[in-house]
């Protein structure tokens, strides 16, 4: 039954990362250059607002999945590895690598936060204004940069993060000392 457990949490856990990652890879790499094209602005205003609405909560019932099943696999760890209760976390590797996934998952979170709460708002609200002619090129561009820039650090810290992740999943590497 242990084993089962494991499995399935593995494989939330995967699940809730291709929900996260994907679609930033989609937004990133397939729509923003493909809305371009676009060239009725309210049409594409419309398009991304909604896109990127779905997406969320795409995304965010990944980041729930992970960490849902990624809680799992901590709290047992011990226990499938056979680890002793008296060794202390750092000693080996792998508590030294999760506790620098787990920093690295608040800095993502706290960037995609950013970036989902206060700067895409931003962006969309800079685009209408400029429809409306209140904002201008320089505005939109300013907006978009800064969007560019949260979305591409959100995603690489992703990235850096399932390094991580098989980093621990290599109990050969993961389980040396310190």
């Amino acid at each position: 039954m242990e084993e089962t457990l494991r499995i399935i949490a593995i494989w939330v856990h995967i699940l809730g990362i291709a929900l996260f990652v994907g679609p930033q890879f989609f937004l990133a790499f397939a729509w923003v250059p493909a809305a371009r094209g676009i060239a009725d602005q309210r049409t594409r205003l419309e398009l991304t607002r909604k896109i990127t609405s779905r997406f969320g909560w795409l995304g965010g019932a990944g980041i729930v999945l992970i960490i849902i099943a990624g809680s799992y696999l901590i709290a047992t760890w011990r226990d499938y590895y056979s680890y002793p209760d008296d060794a202390g976390f750092t000693d080996i590797r792998y508590g030294v690598i999760f506790i620098v996934k787990m920093t690295v998952l608040i800095v993502m979170l706290a960037v995609v936060a950013a970036h989902i709460f206060f700067v895409g708002p931003r962006l969309v609200s800079t685009m209408e204004d400029h429809l409306e002619g209140r904002a201008t090129d320089a505005d939109l561009r300013r907006a978009r940069v800064l969007s560019m820039a949260l979305s591409h650090t959100g995603l690489l810290l992703a990235l850096v993060m399932m390094v991580l992740g098989v980093m621990l999943s290599t109990t050969k590497f993961s389980f040396a000392s310190t």
